[in-house]
């Protein structure tokens, strides 16, 4: 056998290996689908209590704003108590997104479905996050803050929590 021969094969194997991890990476992932036949998207990145980022069953990026709820500012309190719980209900998950329209910052406006569980709907119920004013709610959100409020569960335990709308108002962000 010649002596070049296995440190050829060494570094012909990590080429190889390069360019099949390059071309996984830029191949759009297989479209997966709930039991009824609608499309489930990756959950990339939580951004915030109210904000992640998904791969669509197509592979595009995509930041979808929670419709209907508004998570604690991550600097204020109750902030990263309220990522870290939408977090946990979505490590390595694939949910359903159930709408369409756009916010003024261009993000998805919609609701998270893991499974049959309404995840909107349960940061509002675990105190996670208020229901967002300035349209008509949606009357289970309501019914879930209200419940939050009564057992202080959450952001509910302060004594006086600050709605995420007063906060922004109160504390701007330096650009």
């Amino acid at each position: 056998m010649p002596r070049n021969l296995l440190r050829h094969l060494r570094s012909w194997s990590v080429v190889g290996a390069a360019i099949v991890s390059v071309v996984a990476a830029t191949v759009p992932m297989c479209p997966q689908h709930d039991a009824a036949g609608r499309p489930l998207w990756r959950v990339e990145m939580v951004n915030d209590g109210d904000t992640v980022t998904c791969i669509d069953e197509s592979g595009q990026m995509v930041k979808i704003r929670l419709q209907g709820i508004d998570a604690p500012e991550f600097d204020q309190p109750h902030g990263r108590s309220a990522r870290n719980a939408l977090d946990q209900k979505l490590i390595g998950r694939r949910v359903r997104v159930a709408g369409a329209a756009r916010d003024q910052y261009g993000r998805l406006l919609g609701t998270l479905w893991l499974e049959d569980r309404n995840l909107n709907r349960e940061l509002v119920a675990e105190g996670h996050a208020w229901v967002f004013g300035g349209f008509t709610p949606d009357p289970d959100l309501v019914a879930a803050e209200k419940a939050a409020r009564r057992a202080r569960r959450g952001l509910w335990a302060a004594d006086h929590p600050v709605s995420p709308s007063l906060w922004r108002q109160e504390h701007p962000r330096q650009r």
